[in-house]
């Protein structure tokens, strides 16, 4: 299947961007000596791939529902920086209701994930994967990402306060 950079993928993976999102399969483990940090890395792993469902599902509020107001550059993405929440959400909300209004489903494959602790309370979780949009008339387009999502422990919950995408340019 030939990979193409088009505009639905890129909308799709545009919305995805704070979506960032994991897939628990692929995961780096904590250190064992470390069970505080392997609960910690099982929690941020299941808050990522809660914002990966909403985000397959279009599901702009709910994907948004685990940022974090920043208003210092919460998403960057292919060199677009949205620097508040509210615009990376209504960025996205753009995005979603244009994929919705072409019919078209979004898939989110990650290949790999890892999470690296800065603090008990601060962490990175990176990963690269594959975003695969089928369109309402069956075309299926496909693009490999790579991001990075920096989360933070507050009121007990893992959220994201910044989130980066970028996308693999198709081989030549």
């Amino acid at each position: 299947m030939k990979m193409i950079p088009n505009k639905p993928i890129l909308m799709a993976t545009a919305a995805l961007t704070l979506v960032t999102i994991a897939l628990v399969t692929e995961s780096q483990t904590a250190p064992v000596g470390n069970p505080a940090q392997a609960v910690s890395e099982k929690a941020i792993l299941a808050r990522l791939n809660d914002i990966q469902t909403a985000a397959q599902a279009l599901d702009a509020d709910k994907v948004f529902s685990s940022v974090m107001e920043n208003n210092s550059g919460a998403i960057a993405q292919n060199g677009k920086v949205f620097l508040t929440r509210s615009n990376a959400l209504e960025s996205t909300r753009q995005s979603f209701e244009s994929l919705q209004n072409a019919g078209a489903r979004v898939e989110y494959h990650f290949d790999q994930q890892h999470v690296a602790f800065l603090s008990p309370t601060i962490a990175l979780a990176t990963g690269e994967g594959l975003t695969s949009v089928t369109m309402g008339d069956g075309q299926i387009l496909k693009t490999q990402f790579a991001q990075s999502v920096v989360m933070v422990l507050t009121n007990g919950e893992w959220k994201v306060f910044h989130a980066h995408r970028s996308f693999v340019p198709p081989a030549r």
